[in-house]
């Protein structure tokens, strides 16, 4: 079955529009695209779907698209919101895009620029490779957590606890330098839980969702906790019992966008 992918595309240029749904099929087929002009047309989409993947102008036809990037992330796992505007170096350099955005591309990079910018965000989920830090008290379920993502190209790292996770990764670089994301289950033995990795990676590592990401597989079905754990730092979750086609699917979803994020920063230094 070809996969599928769900993008939400905001201008107020019914052409704009149009082309850059175009591209998006171009580069990947079986995209479903929704296609609006305004804030409030995003904000309503977002309440009713989950999508993967936003594409705003920086200035809508009712009001800045920073605001659907805000509702983001006050409200939905760790979607990858990109500005596209002719107007984001001015913004820039006025401090006035936040970590709310995952990344931007100034329009004066014509069509072929954004091609190959959303050829890199949207490459096929058998193209992504990573390394994993994966926590888990569980010998059972570690084991088979392990053969499923080993199988799917993804190298792991199993510890038992957080205490091994972080003699693992004692500073930012070498957890930077050695893993593209961080999966471990809510509760373990203990009494040690998800939020004590999570905040060692955003508060002493000082390293952002794009940066690290940070999965939580959790049982809890109370949305407030969900929103809680969410709001301090981890960029999505996974339901339990896990299913394991989700499972792989959210975590090359981070892992995608945080390798672009990392290889586009390092050809910005060379």
């Amino acid at each position: 079955m070809a996969e599928s992918h769900k993008v939400l595309i905001a201008d107020s240029s019914r052409l704009a529009r149009t082309m850059t749904e175009k591209l998006v099929k171009k580069i990947k087929p079986y995209t479903d695209v929704i296609a609006v002009s305004s804030v409030a047309e995003a904000l309503e989409q977002l309440q009713e779907n989950r999508v993967d993947l936003i594409l705003s102008a920086l200035r809508l036809k009712d009001d800045d698209g920073t605001k659907i990037c805000q509702y983001v992330r006050e409200n939905h796992h760790y979607l990858p919101v990109i500005i596209i505007s002719g107007d984001v170096d001015n913004r820039l350099k006025k401090r006035l895009l936040g970590t709310d955005i995952t990344d931007y591309i100034d329009k004066s990079a014509g069509q072929k620029g954004l091609e190959i910018f959303l050829t890199g965000l949207l490459q096929p989920d058998d193209q992504i490779n990573g390394k994993i830090l994966y926590i888990e008290d569980s010998a059972v379920v570690a084991h088979a957590t392990k053969k499923l993502l080993q199988n799917h190209h993804l190298e792991i790292t199993h510890t038992l606890n957080v205490t091994d996770a972080k003699a693992i990764i004692p500073d930012r670089e070498s957890a930077y330098n050695q893993f593209d994301l961080v999966l471990t289950d809510y509760y373990l033995k203990n009494n040690e839980t998800a939020m004590e990795i999570l905040n060692y990676i955003r508060r002493d590592l000082e390293l952002d969702k794009i940066e690290m990401p940070v999965v939580i597989m959790t049982g809890d079905e109370n949305t407030d906790n969900q929103k809680k754990i969410l709001s301090s730092g981890a960029n999505d979750l996974i339901g339990k019992p896990v299913n394991q086609e989700a499972l792989v699917k959210k975590i090359k979803f981070q892992i995608r966008f945080t390798q672009f994020h990392r290889q586009k920063i390092a050809n910005e230094m060379n």
